[in-house]
């Protein structure tokens, strides 16, 4: 026999022979599929019927498990039987208690063609074409994470894992390889099919917003450059790499045109998008503030204080759950937009703090700021359940530092 198999493991699990398919999507039992993946995964071995036993029914106390087993499997093979292969029901072969995929029957998986083609990249070292040609062949092979619908099952966290990281590395290669060529509508595909598979790699969005930059969409650059700051501190807490911020410089330094008429640069700056109360901005430039109003007080004699509100749980003592979090972030935002004078700053500082600028305030007023933060918050937002805590300092002058140094 020469007949050969189909199979694909990244994201759907399916088994294709000729012009017939099965799937996972088809409305079967669940174990019925882990069942027969773990059979196509472990292929190249016989698997006895306690370890499928302890796979499929790990806190079962079942008296007969032998015979629940051998029921499981003829729905296996019922399933096989729907590719309209004569032989279907000899694909699972059973010896000594044991069950095993027919070896006389080959099977072509795509996490098999997916590693030989990373290989195969890695050893072209000449034909840069061809070593893109081949990464994207790879790529393309990733419709998502090794059985996806099984992410959960501990025989597949390890596996998902292995190619999850290897197709973080042919995406990054891609990057690397696609920018330095300037091919840059293909490494936008590629870049933005890996942010839905992985939103939470930074490098992938580095390369999207570089492409965005080179090819004249500032605007769309700076737009994305904000979703994915907002994202990764909402959900992971972490400020932007070194290398993403001086992307967003470069972006700020060269978004705007020459333009030599002064009146038309007035109208522009004059633009209102109808926002009140205070301004919230990004912390790099919060930064910028800050050390402006340094300068400022040095010179005025003016006294300002930098006042830091953190969320807490009720414990006041760690950081609350993450959905309690993000909804007690966006309603402190909301609080301090509309509480503070307008026209003064203030930014999200981490994960569950705000950085508030309050100008002209001695100790004394700057505290009463802040209680009167904590009080419009409880009242309007009194059904969340956290604690907030607020620290003042007194903003140093710009000329007293010098000294100081």
């Amino acid at each position: 026999m020469n007949e050969e198999f189909r199979i694909t493991l990244l994201g759907e699990f399916t088994i294709e022979y000729k012009d017939s398919v099965v799937s996972d999507q088809t409305n079967r039992s669940k174990k019925v599929w882990t069942m027969l993946e773990y059979l196509i995964v472990y292929r190249k071995r016989f698997i006895t019927q306690d370890e499928l036993i302890d796979l499929l029914w790990p806190e079962s106390t079942s008296r007969d498990p032998i015979n629940t087993l051998k029921v499981m499997m003829h729905r296996v093979r019922d399933a096989l039987d729907e590719l309209e292969f004569d032989n279907s029901r000899q694909m699972i072969l059973y010896r000594n208690g044991a069950y095993g995929w027919n070896q006389e029957f080959k099977c072509v998986t795509d996490v098999d063609e997916f590693q030989r083609l990373i290989h195969e990249s890695e050893l072209e070292t000449d034909d840069i074409s061809r070593k893109i040609s081949l990464l994207l062949q790879a790529e393309s092979l990733y419709q998502g994470h090794f059985l996806e619908k099984k992410s959960s099952e501990s025989w597949v966290i390890p596996i998902a894992a292995y190619y999850r990281s290897l197709y973080n590395r042919v995406v990054t290669e891609l990057g690397r390889i696609l920018f330095e060529h300037k091919k840059y509508e293909q490494l936008s595909v590629v870049c933005q099919k890996a942010i839905i598979l992985e939103p939470y790699e930074e490098q992938f969005y580095i390369y999207l917003i570089k492409v965005l930059i080179s090819t004249g969409y500032l605007e769309k650059a700076m737009d994305l450059y904000h979703h994915v700051t907002e994202v990764f501190m909402r959900e992971l807490g972490v400020t932007p790499s070194d290398e993403l911020l001086a992307l967003y410089n470069d972006v700020v330094k060269t978004i705007k045109t020459p333009e030599m008429d002064l009146s038309v640069i007035k109208s522009k700056l004059d633009e209102s998008k109808g926002e009140i109360g205070c301004v919230f901005c990004e912390y790099e430039f919060f930064k910028l503030v800050y050390h402006l109003e340094a300068r400022n007080i040095g010179r005025t004699g003016d006294s300002s204080n930098l006042c830091l509100i953190s969320v807490v749980d009720k414990n006041t003592v760690s950081i609350p759950p993450r959905r309690a979090l993000n909804r007690a972030m966006d309603a402190l935002k909301t609080t301090i937009q509309y509480n503070i004078r307008s026209g003064d700053v203030f930014a999200r500082y981490s994960v569950n703090q705000y950085l508030v600028m309050l100008p002209s305030t001695n100790n004394e007023t700057g505290n009463m700021v802040a209680q009167r933060l904590i009080k419009a918050f409880r009242k309007e937002f009194s059904g969340i359940q956290i604690v907030l805590k607020y620290s003042i300092q007194k903003i140093t002058p710009m000329k007293d530092r010098m000294k100081q140094s």
